[in-house]
C-alpha cells in the first residue's frame, strides 16, 4: 500500500471515531465508559495483493483497570501500554458471524465505506461496550471457548477475574486446566482449521495445544500463588 494512501484512510478512520468521541492513544481508539473501564477500537489493514485498495478491519473491545493492573504485576510487565482486557473482530458480532473488512480504494470516493464502517460501530460495537463494561458479563464471555480458538491471554485472564470475584481457588483450578490443554499438541489438521478461524490478520490468536507450559505462564502461577 503507498504511504500516502494509508495516511489518507488513517485520518478518515480518525475522523469518524473523533464523532462518536474515540481518540487515538498508542495502538487503539479510546473512549472512557467509567472510572474503571475504556472502550477501544482497533482498526487492522491490509492489501491481500490487491494493488490499490486497503482492506480495513474492526475490532472492539473493553480495558477494565483493576483486571489489567492485577494482569500487569502478575505477569511483571513494566510498560504501560494500554490493552483491551477482551474484544471481538466485529464481524462475530453481526448475523453473519464471520469476518468483515471493508475495501478502501485509492484515488476513489470512499465516503461510502467510511460510512458504512461508522454505521457499523455504532450498530454492534456500542452495544458490546456496554455489554463488556459490566464484570460478571466479562467473566462469562471469558468463560465461555470459541471450539477450538481463543486468545492466549485468557489463561492468564480468566484466573485473574475469579480472585477479582473474590475465589481464587476457583482461578487455581482454572490454572490447572489450562496448563493441562497447553500441554497437549494440536494436530496439523486442526492448526489449519484455526488458521482459517484467525481470519486474514490474524485477529484471533492460536493459544493452546502448543505441547507444553512456557515459562512465561509458570511465572504467572507462581505470581498467582502469592496473591
Amino acid at each position: 500500500m503507498s504511504k500516502e494512501f494509508k495516511k489518507e484512510v488513517e485520518k478518515e478512520i480518525s475522523s469518524i471515531c473523533s464523532r462518536i468521541a474515540f481518540r487515538k492513544k498508542q495502538y487503539y481508539f479510546i473512549k472512557s465508559i467509567n472510572d474503571n473501564v475504556l472502550a477501544t477500537i482497533h482498526f487492522g489493514m491490509a492489501v491481500h495483493m490487491a494493488k490499490g485498495h486497503i482492506f480495513v478491519n474492526v475490532t472492539v473491545g473493553v480495558s477494565h483497570k483493576d483486571v489489567e493492573e492485577l494482569f500487569a504485576k502478575l505477569t511483571e510487565r513494566s510498560n504501560p501500554l494500554i490493552q483491551a482486557t477482551i474484544g471481538s473482530q466485529i464481524g462475530y458480532l453481526m448475523p453473519e458471524d464471520s469476518f468483515k473488512e471493508w475495501d478502501f480504494v485509492e484515488n476513489a470516493d470512499n465516503a461510502h465505506v467510511l460510512e458504512d464502517l461508522l454505521k457499523h460501530i455504532q450498530i454492534y460495537g456500542l452495544p458490546y461496550f456496554e455489554k463488556m463494561k459490566d464484570f460478571d458479563n466479562l467473566l462469562e464471555a471469558m468463560e465461555k471457548r470459541v471450539t477450538g480458538v481463543l486468545n492466549p491471554a485468557r489463561d492468564r485472564y480468566l484466573p485473574i477475574l475469579y480472585y477479582l470475584k473474590g475465589d481464587k481457588q476457583r482461578g487455581l483450578k482454572a490454572i490447572d486446566e489450562a496448563m493441562e490443554r497447553q500441554r497437549k499438541p494440536v494436530s496439523e489438521a486442526k492448526m489449519e482449521e484455526l488458521r482459517r478461524l484467525a481470519g486474514p490478520d490474524g485477529q484471533i490468536i492460536i493459544g493452546s495445544g502448543i505441547g507444553k507450559v512456557t515459562p512465561e505462564y509458570l511465572r504467572f502461577v507462581e505470581n498467582y500463588k502469592l496473591l
